[in-house]
Formats: structure tokens, C-alpha cells, sequence
């Protein structure tokens, strides 16, 4: 239980019982539901509120006889009475639910799913604009914005607390955000991976403007020709973001990698690794970082022996290398490890029901990059490094020592 006080002593009446009214408002349920995100009332919770002058809450106490009013009655004075408060100040709690409801509605005519018609999309939105209470609408701006800058926005401007579910955000908000051609992602690198931790948001620069004339004349005319446009404007944007794709071509057909990051090491796995190290290999398996695979051959991984439900541990790439009957499992490392010891067993378990001898590499872009890894990598893996597409390390004891032949005319073979 908690209880206020004075010095510790009882409250005068008149004092309390406006008090009450304040603390049973809708108003102050509102606000309090912004940071609270826990079963209980504490008394910290209780002291961070903000409160009228006693003055003001004394005026309410007057109204109060020997019934308490009705929850509508309650407002009504809380209404009357209350709101010349701080009216301006940012952290009126009239001010920053009135700026809620107002995100809210916007979403409502933009025509988002109900699942999205909610606090923490109203909220995400205002993010996304920099807008905080008592910034006009038509000052709307467009930073770029990562989920955690935008969680911290929310908790500084709104009082509202997401400490451990940033990836609610980003699952349930940003992505439908994304589909509705709302913001647009990574615009100052369109090449970066999608899971990068670097990851930023955008408004579209038509919603943008169109957001700017909230509560003007021009709202109603704005929406109705944004509405018919949003179809052709996120067409444009896929087609942006398709052109950042990393074309590939398996089995005579061209398919495309999400851009950035692993996939770029994909492609030259696939180029310049398996034409060089693997020629006439099949391609049984390529992942993506975005869409988890490009390709799985399933039965052909079946007749080897091998059958595999989830790809989620799969190496990044697989190639059924014909002419000496080996599996070779590629893992591209740029922002993961590389095959260390846990690995290797992990994948030894994934295929151990294989017919034919596996072969395990592990590539990087770089010899810089492979510094970073080099004392995790497993014994009996080979090392290829893109930028020196012709060699490959071997991890392996069974190569130790052995001889290589200089032909003075041509190159080192």
C-alpha cells in the first residue's frame, strides 16, 4: 500500500479528496500506462508523476462531497479544472496522449492493418518524423533512425519504456511500416545486409509530406492523392532495392542474393571458388542472409545420404564436387566465426550419414579479415581468401610439408 503524505501526517480533506479524483482520472491512467510497465503501483512511479498545484487540487476538492463523483464526472473536472497546467510544457500528459491519438488516427487513414493500429506504431511513427509533443506536425523532419535511437526517443519524449522488446519493434511495426512503403530502409547504403546491426529507417519522402500537412486544410486532398500513389511508390522502391541484388547463375538459371555483407562472399564462392577449386561441382545449397536460402537441391543432399528438415545450421554454401566424389561445406565468414572446432563437430553430427568424404573450407574477403579468426579456425579445414582467389591454406596436417614446383616462365603452381 502506498499513501501520500505531509511530514507525516494526514492530508487536509478538501486536499485529499481532490487528490483522489486527480489519481482516478482517465487522463492520469493514460499517462501512467505510457512508463509503467509493470502489475503494482510504486511509490516511485507515484512521485514521478506530474501534479497540479495544491491550489488547483483544492478547487477539485470542492466539488467532492460525501459521494465520489462518477468516472465521466471525474474527467470532466480533471478537464475543466486541470488543464492550464504546464499546457506547453513537453511533458503534459494532455499534450503527449493528444500527440498519440493524433499518429494513431494517421495510421488509421492510411489504411494499416489492425494489428499496427496501436501505441507502439503511433509512437514509432513520431520516431520516424522527430516529432515530439509539442512540435507542430508541420515541422516534421526524417533522421535516419535505428530501433535503438527510436526507443530511446520514445522513452525521453513520451515516457514510454522498451527495454527488452526492440525486436517487437522491428517485427511487428517497422517491417509493416516497410510494406506500406511508409519509411524506406538503409537509403545511405542500399548495399547493406539487412540483419546488419547498422541498419537505419527513413520516412519516404512523399509521406513525409504528406504528414506535414496534418491538422491543415490540405490534409484531406494530401491523403486522397497519396493513397492513389503508394502503390507506384513502393513498386519504385522494390525496384531500387532489387537493383542492389547480387545476380548469380545455378544450373543455367539467374537468381539474386540480398544485397551486402556475406552475400558478396557468396557470389565470389560461387564464381571465381568453384570454378577454380570445385570445376563441374554441383551446387546443392546457397544461403542468403535475407531470405535464409537461394537454392536447395534437397534430393540430391537425399541420395548422398543425407536429409535435412532445417537449414538454420546449414554452411553457407555445398557443392557435390563430381570428379573426386567429395561434399564440400563453405562457410563465408565476414560478420560470424569461422568453422572452429565446435562448429566443425556440430557439422561432422549434420552429416554424418553422408556416403562420400566431406571437405570443410572456410572463406574470407581477406587476409585482414581472416586475421581476426585466425585462432579459432578448426585443424583439417582449408582456408580460401577471395582477394587471393587463386591459393588455398590448408589447416590440415596431412598437406604439412608438402613440396610445390616453380616454373621460372609462368607462375608458381
Amino acid at each position: 500500500m502506498n499513501y501520500f503524505h505531509k511530514d507525516g501526517r494526514g492530508l487536509n480533506l478538501t486536499l485529499a479528496r481532490g487528490l483522489a479524483a486527480y489519481l482516478n482520472s482517465s487522463l492520469v491512467d493514460a499517462f501512467f500506462r505510457l512508463f509503467n510497465g509493470h502489475t503494482q503501483v510504486n511509490a516511485t512511479d507515484l512521485r514521478n508523476l506530474k501534479y497540479p498545484t495544491i491550489a488547483q487540487l483544492m478547487t477539485v476538492g470542492l466539488y467532492i462531497t460525501e459521494h465520489f463523483p462518477s468516472q465521466k464526472e471525474i474527467d470532466q473536472l480533471v478537464q475543466e479544472e486541470l488543464l492550464s497546467m504546464s499546457n506547453q510544457s513537453e511533458n503534459n500528459p494532455v499534450i503527449i496522449k493528444t500527440r498519440i491519438d493524433e499518429a494513431l488516427q494517421i495510421l488509421i487513414e492510411l489504411g494499416l492493418p489492425q494489428a499496427q493500429l496501436n501505441e507502439r506504431s503511433a509512437l514509432t511513427l513520431l520516431a520516424f518524423l522527430d516529432l515530439k509533443p509539442t512540435v507542430p506536425w508541420e515541422a516534421a523532419a526524417s533522421p535516419l533512425m535505428g530501433i535503438a535511437p527510436m526507443t530511446e526517443f520514445m522513452a525521453q519524449h513520451y515516457g514510454k519504456i522498451y527495454k527488452t522488446n526492440r525486436e517487437g519493434i522491428r517485427k511487428y511495426t517497422v517491417h509493416q511500416f516497410l510494406d506500406a512503403g511508409l519509411i524506406i530502409m538503409n537509403p545511405d547504403a542500399p548495399d547493406r545486409p539487412t540483419t546488419s546491426p547498422k541498419t537505419v529507417y527513413r520516412i519516404e519522402e512523399s509521406a513525409l509530406e504528406l504528414l506535414r500537412t496534418y491538422e491543415t486544410n490540405e490534409w484531406k486532398k494530401s491523403i486522397s492523392t497519396y493513397l492513389y500513389s503508394v502503390d507506384t511508390l513502393k513498386k519504385r522502391y522494390a525496384q531500387e532495392r532489387e537493383l542492389s541484388r547480387i545476380p548469380i547463375v545455378i544450373e543455367g538459371k539467374l537468381k539474386t542474393l540480398s544485397p551486402g555483407g556475406q552475400n558478396i562472399l557468396i557470389e565470389k564462392i560461387i564464381n571465381e571458388f568453384a570454378e577454380r577449386f570445385t570445376p563441374g561441382g554441383k551446387l546443392i545449397y546457397v544461403g542468403d542472409t535475407e531470405e535464409k536460402f537461394a537454392y536447395f537441391n534437397k534430393v540430391a543432399l537425399k541420395d548422398l545420404g543425407v536429409t535435412i528438415d532445417s537449414h538454420g545450421k546449414m554452411p553457407d554454401v555445398i557443392i557435390h564436387y563430381l570428379k573426386n566424389d567429395w561434399l564440400v561445406l563453405i562457410e563465408a565468414v565476414t560478420s560470424h566465426g569461422p568453422i572452429n572446432p565446435k562448429r566443425k563437430t556440430e557439422l561432422e553430427v549434420i552429416f554424418a550419414d553422408l556416403k562420400i568424404p566431406i571437405v570443410m573450407v572456410i572463406t574470407f574477403l581477406s587476409r585482414k579479415a581472416m586475421v581476426e579468426y585466425l585462432a579459432d579456425i578448426a585443424w583439417e579445414t582449408d582456408v580460401w581468401v577471395a582477394e587471393d582467389s587463386t591459393h588455398l591454406i590448408h589447416f590440415n596436417g596431412e598437406y604439412l610439408l608438402q613440396a610445390y614446383k616453380v616454373d621460372r616462365d609462368f607462375e608458381t603452381k
